[in-house]
């Protein structure tokens, strides 16, 4: 492997650290729009229900909830971390190259060999780090939001049997719709009343 190649493999590290991205509750996956409350099949002969709604926008009540916020913040803290170490081990990487660049020219080819081999140790494990910081935040982010979407959906679910609502929508699913129909306020204080905080738990290295 020729030295060209191994500042490939520095970039590679570089670029890997590209994926500790900002997290918030906006980079959350598409959440499966809340259920309606349980309600028994007609039976025989009996008349279907006309349908009364009730339409939530879980995307904003995830984002702007005080419970998502916090959990925004921990994370982002925990990540910004994460960079300066990462960045650090890249600067050592960057150094360790130039170095070995330097004595490709004086030490003989079994020795070159033998220090370039751990020079791409080193790199591989800079990419393994990198990794693992990642794994971590995504861990510590998605169960600390499943903590904030399940009281939400017991919530809605509560609101919408307050008012007597047979079906929930979510905001994104309906293009038009009267506001009177929308209990994204209510279900958001809510939920900020119940759940104003969830504690963020990142697994150590």
């Amino acid at each position: 492997m020729h030295l060209s190649t191994i500042r490939a493999l520095v970039g590679a590290a570089a670029l890997a650290t590209s994926a500790l991205i900002p997290l918030s509750a906006n980079a959350q996956q598409a959440q499966p729009a809340p259920q309606a409350p349980a309600q028994q099949p007609p039976g025989p002969g009996a008349t279907a229900k006309a349908p009364i709604v009730v339409v939530v926008d879980v995307q904003k009540i995830l984002q702007d909830s005080t419970a998502s916020k916090g959990i925004q913040t921990a994370v982002e803290s925990q990540r910004d971390t994460y960079q300066k170490e990462i960045s650090a081990l890249e600067d050592k990487l960057r150094n360790g190259e130039a170095e070995l660049r330097k004595q490709q020219t004086v030490l003989s080819p079994d020795a070159f060999a033998n220090k370039r081999r751990d020079f791409e140790k080193q790199v591989a494990e800079v990419q393994r780090t990198v990794q693992n910081r990642k794994r971590a935040l995504d861990t510590a982010l998605n169960e600390a939001m499943g903590q904030v979407q399940k009281n939400m959906v017991e919530i809605i679910a509560d609101v919408a049997r307050t008012q007597g609502a047979n079906l929930v929508l979510a905001r994104h699913q309906v293009v038009l719709v009267d506001t009177q129909l929308d209990v994204t306020d209510i279900v958001l204080e809510r939920l900020n009343k119940k759940l104003p905080s969830v504690a963020v738990s990142i697994p150590k290295p």
